[in-house]
């Protein structure tokens, strides 16, 4: 029974309010997807008014209306996150300078000579553990030696290239 009362309630809103409605956001939004929407959201939000028939008469243009301003703030609040992002120029994206590619290119050159400093057996080590990332129990094996010995010659060979590369940017 309710639910009846409900439907014809929602039926005499929108046979006598629609295209009033419609007519009234079309003038200020000039979209038609846009003003039905609104139409609809303006029907569906007296459905839930407490007040009879007089009342939700009064009542409507003043929900169109706030539907209308919220709409209005919402625009600003997108536009003005939109001309933020835009004043980025990078958009997040880290564009490198000519000159920051060949100071890059230079230290990756100092490590590389670094790392060819090393002993032999502690730079294949180390290359093993930190690039192929080979656990250290597997290179112990390997080199029949305990995997704490590998640790130390990991260590050394990070203590020295961490030297060498503050002498580099010194």
């Amino acid at each position: 029974m309710a639910s009846e009362r409900q439907r014809s309630s929602t039926c005499g809103l929108d046979q006598r309010w629609r295209p009033a409605l419609m007519a009234f956001f079309q003038r200020r939004v000039r979209n038609h997807a846009e003003a039905e929407d609104l139409t609809q959201e303006v029907l569906f939000r007296l459905l839930g008014h407490a007040g009879g028939p007089a009342q939700r008469d009064s009542y409507i243009f003043q929900v169109a209306q706030n539907l209308l301003v919220d709409r209005a703030r919402k625009r600003i609040v997108r536009d003005r996150h939109s001309q933020e992002v835009g004043a980025d120029e990078n958009h997040g994206i880290d564009f490198l300078h000519p000159a920051t590619i060949a100071e890059g290119r230079e230290e990756l050159a100092c490590f590389q000579a670094a790392v060819m400093k090393l002993p032999e057996r502690r730079r294949t080590i180390f290359l093993l553990y930190r690039v192929e990332r080979i656990g250290q129990a597997a290179i112990a094996e390997r080199f029949g030696i305990s995997p704490s010995a590998v640790k130390q010659h990991v260590a050394k060979a990070m203590a020295f290239l961490m030297q060498e590369m503050r002498e580099f940017r010194s």
